[in-house]
């Protein structure tokens, strides 16, 4: 009877040490970071861009002409000039290559993805972004923000599941007359990161390749960094 008792005990050291050591490891929802929404219509046209965020926003580029709170969380719009190029000018002939705004962002931590070494951070992007739709200057763009927060961890975890994030943040479209405007082709990359270890093991994540773009044609890319949190 005392040698059960012992070996249950032991066990039971074991289970609160092996609790403390991992399960009291969460991931902190992270911040929205760097959403860009590129607008390439098929000729110049006035347009009204307006994001409707599940949330709050922190930092917004150009700024809005208009921002409100509402029900949902928040919405801005911004009225330019967009052109089959992808410029965006705006009432005062300032030009941008997109919009940009960021705010936090709340997911459950992905578990489909990829873990990947920091020498093939870049390889792995350009090769990931190109299947997923977005252009050698849209890729430029998202490595040169990236790849440095991917390449500051020996090993990190990346997923690309876009789903989560397009339920929190929508856009529409409107022409200078006021009616809709639906992009022919939308194209959302929302990449989640967090650091890793050689021996991560995660559920390998299969990459839809994205339809052809015809027509007016709306990208957008972002992501979130997910932290470390022991409760």
């Amino acid at each position: 009877m005392k040698k059960a008792l012992i070996v249950v005990s032991c066990l039971l050291v074991a289970v609160l040490a092996f609790l403390v050591a991992y399960d009291m490891v969460t991931w902190r929802d992270g911040l929205s970071e760097k959403p860009v929404l590129y607008v390439y219509p098929q000729e110049e046209q006035q347009l009204t861009v307006t994001l409707d965020l599940e949330g709050s926003l922190d930092t917004v580029y150009p700024a809005p002409d208009d921002q409100r709170a509402t029900d949902r969380g928040t919405q801005a719009s911004w009225t330019v000039t967009a052109s089959p190029d992808g410029t965006l000018t705006d009432a005062s002939g300032r030009t941008y290559p997109y919009l940009f705004w960021d705010g936090p962002v709340r997911q459950e931590p992905p578990q489909q993805g990829f873990v990947v070494a920091r020498e093939d951070a870049v390889p792995f992007l350009e090769e990931k972004l190109a299947l997923l739709g977005l252009s050698d200057r849209e890729s430029a763009d998202f490595i040169t923000y990236w790849a440095p927060r991917i390449r500051a961890y020996d090993y990190t975890f990346v997923s690309f599941d876009a789903s989560a994030y397009t339920q929190h943040a929508s856009y529409s479209f409107t022409d200078e007359a006021g009616a809709s405007v639906t992009p022919d082709t939308f194209i959302r990359v929302f990449m989640t990161i967090r650091e890793a270890d050689a021996n991560t093991v995660v559920q390998p994540q299969t990459l839809a390749p994205s339809p052809t773009r015809s027509g007016f044609t709306a990208v957008e890319w972002g992501g979130t960094e997910q932290q470390k949190s022991h409760r």
